[in-house]
């Protein structure tokens, strides 16, 4: 099988008939001029039991290929949801959003055999299921007051006292959108920006979902994600589902803008002018 380069895709200007920008192939769109714009979205797939549950903590998310036959597959799903970036090209991470995966219609179709697939997610009371930036393994922790921006890159699902966070709950950003909205205290404090700022990153970024006991936790502490014993052994899943928007500055001006627009002295007696 066959790996895509990362950066494969086009980036589209207006225009373009496209239902959704490729995940898969990090295609972007020029959202103003001199801006590149991109949405990556990814799954995390959980089928163990409770039995199991404290193997099942910290989970890569899938971008999946293309190419749906998994039999004669020619590019291979992406086991890694990454934000691309650089020195030269920073990310501005400025969105993510969580949800648990449904059947379509709900409950799957009663003449198609392997429905439903879809299973509600289970795990410990109060804890969360974070959507966020991987630090070596862990999350970074979003503090009240902070500094940075982890905010705009950070969702969370919070598990409740029936232990179940049903397929179709979702949420977005935690800081729903980094627009400063207020100024208080005679001038700009740091709690004014706290929710109001794109979370910067100068090289390839992987985001991950973890299981945690507080948002604001930098270890991966929680009990353990699982499904029910009565959806494993009807072989359903629990998708959780992640989307991670950010921009990114064009690449640099470049010969190929220009040069069809050049007058070569290419016919006899022709000339540059």
């Amino acid at each position: 099988m066959a790996a895509y380069k990362e950066d494969a895709g086009a980036i589209l200007n207006p225009g373009n008939q496209i239902n959704r920008l490729s995940s898969y192939n990090t295609e972007g769109v020029y959202a103003w001029p001199g801006v590149e714009g991109f949405e990556l979205i990814g799954y995390a797939k959980v089928s163990n039991k409770v039995g199991d549950k404290a193997s099942y903590k910290s989970f890569e998310l899938t971008i999946p290929s293309p190419d749906r036959r998994v039999d004669d597959r020619v590019r291979n799903d992406r086991t890694s949801l990454t934000v691309q970036a650089s020195a030269e090209r920073p990310a501005y991470i400025y969105g993510a959003s969580i949800a648990i995966g449904q059947d379509i219609p709900a409950g799957g179709l009663a003449t198609y055999p392997a429905s439903p697939v879809t299973a509600d997610i289970q795990g410990t009371n109060t804890e969360l299921i974070l959507l966020g930036p991987d630090n070596s393994g862990s999350p970074y922790g979003v503090p009240a007051t902070q500094q940075n921006g982890l905010s705009a890159a950070t969702s969370v699902l919070t598990i409740g006292a029936t232990t179940i966070v049903t397929q179709g709950t979702g949420d977005t950003t935690n800081a729903d959108l980094p627009f400063w909205t207020v100024v208080t205290g005679g001038g700009i404090t740091a709690a004014n920006a706290a929710n109001s700022m794109m979370y910067k990153v100068t090289a390839d970024t992987k985001f991950k979902i973890y299981n945690v006991d507080a948002i604001t936790g930098t270890s991966v502490n929680g009990d353990g994600l699982y499904i029910s014993d009565a959806d494993a052994d009807a072989s359903r899943s629990a998708y959780i589902l992640a989307r991670v928007n950010y921009l990114r500055p064009a690449a640099n001006v470049n010969w190929n803008n220009i040069q069809g627009f050049i007058d070569f002295a290419s016919q006899l007696g022709g000339n540059d002018e």
